[in-house]
């Protein structure tokens, strides 16, 4: 336990004292609400003609957000979340290449403590980048509107949420990270699979208007399930049946990340 918290302390430091990569990862989803949010107006381009008008295709197909923006800020979080857990295991290319690596692999600790303080890291990382998402998409001029309801519960299911898919995500890419040497390489997987990720996923657009292939590779998307637990919290302040079955999901799918990560890191590492 002390060696975990001791590299995860380390990782957190090295974040804190290079505040670039802070702005890297936050600006990315913040084009994405202020420049694409902005400018894809979904109420502007229904007609007038149609019974309902806008409230009525954004609360049949938008899950009831008052504009896009609302409903893609729940999304952007995912994706910061996505982002950030992509990247945790980077660190470990650097340690082994500066040799650190080999330092930690012959030391007496546990080598899972090596990627957990990688996966526990990038969880703490995708927490405060959401808090300052999150801030920014409610002040900007007709940003996120929340519902009602919305409360200091809702606030904690978003934090959960966030750190379970963080958690999952951090766990596979890590896996990845361990039998991968160079940056390169670990470059290329990160673009192959970044994309499909995301928009594969309702983080951008509801399931209801995708083709069926896509509906159904999307709904198995653990970037899914985040995006619209979120939603149901942040637009609907509603702990629904719905919102504990994502729950539940992104549990499994953390559960079985964690224990590859676990197995991999114990007997996958090579000095």
């Amino acid at each position: 336990m002390g060696a975990r918290y001791s590299l995860t302390v380390r990782e957190l430091k090295k974040w804190i004292r290079n505040p670039a990569n802070l702005f890297i990862t936050l600006i990315q989803p913040l084009f994405w609400i202020i420049l694409f949010g902005s400018a894809f107006d979904i109420t502007k381009i229904i007609p007038p003609t149609i019974p309902g008008g806008s409230s009525l295709v954004m609360g049949t197909f938008f899950m009831g957000a008052k504009n896009y923006i609302s409903f893609l800020t729940p999304g952007m979080l995912a994706i910061m979340a996505l982002f950030s857990a992509m990247f945790s295991g980077m660190t470990i290319i650097w340690d082994r290449r500066f040799g650190y690596l080999t330092r930690l692999l012959v030391s007496p600790i546990p080598r899972d403590s090596i990627v957990l303080s990688k996966v526990f890291s990038s969880t703490i990382k995708a927490l405060v980048q959401s808090v300052i998402l999150f801030s920014i998409a409610l002040i900007i001029p007709n940003g996120l509107y929340v519902s009602s309801s919305f409360n200091a519960y809702d606030l904690i299911g978003i934090f959960i949420i966030i750190s379970l898919l963080s958690i999952g995500f951090s766990s596979l890419f890590s896996i990845i990270v361990i039998r991968v040497k160079k940056m390169e390489t670990l470059m290329a997987i990160v673009n192959l699979l970044n994309l499909p990720l995301m928009f594969a996923s309702t983080a951008m657009f509801p399931l209801d208007i995708m083709p069926d292939w896509l509906k159904n590779i999307a709904s198995y998307n653990p970037v899914s399930w985040a995006a619209n637990s979120l939603r149901y919290l942040i637009i609907q302040g509603s702990w629904n049946s719905t919102l504990f079955n994502y729950i539940i999901y992104l549990i499994i799918f953390d559960l079985v990340m964690f224990l590859a990560v676990f197995l991999v890191s114990r007997y996958g590492f090579e000095e």
